[in-house]
């Protein structure tokens, strides 16, 4: 079956008549007859039976019709799908991220990017406000959440490790909790407003531990809450990936160190899109990437 005379074919049925689809496709009336009349002979079964005023699809022509449709469709689809690898690494890409977390990444990620894609700008929020990625506020977003959108296409990254840290100033004042309730007997960093999460909840080897801790400063910022810590004020809960260098400086000292915290899962989120433009997904990949080179910052 010749590809062509199959076009032809589909387009004259698309669009009515001989004259409306040459029309359209810019090209003369015989040459879409003769294709059609050429496919006929080919498959040796009439698909349109011609009258004067209208066209009239026999039953062989109406199973070629709708199998066409499929074979344009998929055809269209391809040509989408090699334009986004070779013509969509341009524009604006808005990626959204917790502050804490995305400070982190973003130092690695967008060098690299930049590499990757050089026509391609990239618009950093940093921010833990929720958006609507359906509507277009943002292309990308890492979110820690439990509940996800049903809209949107979610990639589960894991649960990131926290860990309780001090400074050794603090430790040698106050002394170290040897087990996690001594937690409630030291000053302690609360986090957010919500007073739901002054219950810290640690875990030791499918052993759990819950207890609610006390403290005299509240802060809503890992950033400023382990500032504060190395500072002496109270002992923190913040994820592994932002305190690594705070621990390996010797600035701040693990407490507990058998026992570890896990956060919200995270998920990398995106608008579902057939196909995924070349510059989303090569972003997306370097995240994945990234997130798989640092296997420790992940509960098990």
């Amino acid at each position: 079956m010749d590809i062509a005379q199959l076009e032809s074919f589909y387009q004259v049925v698309r669009h009515g008549s001989f004259s409306a689809a040459a029309d359209a496709l810019d090209v003369s009336k015989g040459a879409l007859s003769r294709h059609v009349t050429a496919l006929e002979a080919s498959l040796c079964a009439q698909l349109l039976q011609r009258t004067t005023r209208r066209l009239v699809l026999t039953e062989a022509g109406q199973s070629l019709y709708a199998q066409a449709g499929q074979i344009f469709a998929l055809k269209l689809q391809a040509e989408q799908s090699v334009r986004a690898l070779t013509e969509e690494e341009s524009g604006v890409l808005r990626f959204t991220a917790p502050v804490s977390t995305g400070e982190r990444l973003v130092a690695d990620l967008v060098a690299r990017f930049g590499q990757l894609c050089p026509q391609v700008r990239l618009e950093l929020d940093l921010s833990n406000a929720p958006q609507d990625l359906s509507l277009g506020q943002s292309d990308l977003a890492l979110r820690a959440m439990e509940r996800l959108p049903e809209d949107l296409v979610a990639r589960h990254i894991g649960r990131l490790k926290d860990l309780v840290v001090a400074s050794p100033a603090l430790l040698a004042r106050v002394g170290a909790p040897q087990t996690p309730f001594e937690l409630a007997a030291r000053p302690c960093l609360l986090q957010g407003s919500n007073p739901a999460w002054d219950e810290w909840c640690l875990l030791r080897q499918g052993e759990e531990a819950r207890v609610t801790v006390q403290g005299t400063v509240r802060v809503n910022h890992y950033g400023s809450a382990l500032r504060l810590a190395e500072a002496g004020v109270g002992l923190a809960k913040a994820p592994l990936l932002l305190v690594e260098e705070a621990l390996a400086a010797g600035r701040l000292v693990q407490v507990l160190p058998e026992w570890h915290g896990a956060l919200h899962p995270l998920y990398l989120l995106h608008a579902p899109q057939r196909p995924l433009p070349a510059k989303l997904r090569r972003f997306k990949e370097l995240i994945l990437a990234w997130f798989e080179d640092h296997p420790h910052y992940w509960v098990p």
